[in-house]
């Protein structure tokens, strides 16, 4: 059995969703287990209701404690001998669970993993691993880093766990990034992870943190500093070695330049304090070991970059501003084209 766990937190207009696309699942030896994280919404209510549908969901109810503490309430109720993760605002095509079941045990691995639609303000981006089929760890370093530095490991969602191998619990100190070492932990203990080459998962982004204060940022930037050197450490444990020809640090630098970017659309913080918020991502950029190693994909990314690293907040701020301009035209121009085919 597959035992899915899904916090349940201000999610009253998406839970129904997420429930029935996993209701429908072509696998059907699961259980559903929603935590109920204390929300101010009915959204408890409505899990209660939706369990009277199907006699394979359970409810649990508790305080308001965080998604991690709901997840690992989720793991000691868990009956199954696999364990997957939904979050209760995203969905899943209905062969979710028998892709990932079939990848894991017919190539005998200890995780499956697979690709994701990140629907993101509109638009329907559709998420790839470049490498699929059954990799074993210590053999295949590259292989794993492309799966990182593609957004593949980050979340637990789009991954089929064996229950017996789960040790480590999602840490509750962490608001940012305890995904990540929830999935490390994890494949300390594997000899073999399974890639599907499908998007199986709907993972939702619309409208979420486009505005942040100036700490919330600040431990973004720690956070993001933290998991790189965690990261560096479980490279070292594996291969011996920790920069891997910089894939790491440019990784780290990508999500900088992401978290600037959203300065482009934060209305409310006057120029000067995000220069502020630019100087304060270069102090993190400073505890970069390798800054030569860096190499970035995207055009625009490399225009950042190059102002960036010599100081230049002013120009950085207003490539910024430009590609905001940019990528508010573009969405426009979707809506407009949706409304026109309506």
């Amino acid at each position: 059995m597959i035992s899915i766990i899904i916090p349940v937190y201000r999610s009253e207009k998406t839970l129904e969703r997420c429930i029935e696309s996993l209701k429908r699942q072509s696998y059907t030896d699961i259980e559903m287990i929603m935590i109920v994280d204390g929300p101010p919404d009915a959204s408890g209510v409505l899990a209660d209701r939706l369990a009277e549908t199907d006699k394979r969901i359970r409810v649990i109810h508790q305080a308001n404690q965080g998604v991690s503490a709901a997840r690992n309430a989720g793991l000691e109720a868990a009956r199954g001998e696999y364990i997957q993760f939904m979050d209760s605002d995203d969905y899943a095509e209905e062969h979710l669970c028998q892709r990932l079941w079939e990848a894991l045990t017919e190539t005998d691995a200890q995780m499956a993993l697979c690709g994701f639609h990140h629907l993101y303000f509109g638009k329907d981006v559709v998420k790839l691993p470049d490498w699929t089929g059954s990799l074993c760890l210590k053999e295949f370093q590259r292989e794993l880093l492309c799966l990182y530095t593609g957004g593949f490991l980050n979340m637990p969602w789009n991954k089929l766990f064996r229950k017996s191998l789960i040790c480590d619990k999602f840490r509750r100190d962490m608001d940012l990034g305890e995904d990540l070492l929830f999935n490390m932990a994890y494949l300390e203990r594997c000899e073999k992870i399974a890639v599907v080459p499908e998007a199986l998962c709907y993972y939702i982004q619309d409208g979420r943190g486009t505005t942040l204060s100036t700490k919330k940022r600040e431990n973004r930037m720690e956070n993001a500093i933290y998991l790189y050197r965690q990261m560096q450490e479980f490279c070292s444990r594996q291969y011996g070695n920790q920069g891997i020809d910089g894939v790491l640090e440019s990784r780290l630098m990508t999500e900088f330049l992401d978290e600037m970017e959203g300065l482009a659309f934060d209305g409310g913080m006057k120029t000067a304090r995000k220069k502020e918020v630019i100087r304060r991502y270069y102090s993190g950029y400073e505890k970069i070991q390798d800054k030569e190693a860096i190499r970035l994909a995207l055009p625009d990314y490399r225009m950042l970059y190059f102002c960036f690293k010599r100081q230049w907040f002013g120009m950085t701020l207003l490539l910024i501003i430009m590609r905001g301009l940019v990528v508010r035209l573009v969405r426009s121009m979707g809506k407009e084209n949706s409304g026109c085919r309506n």
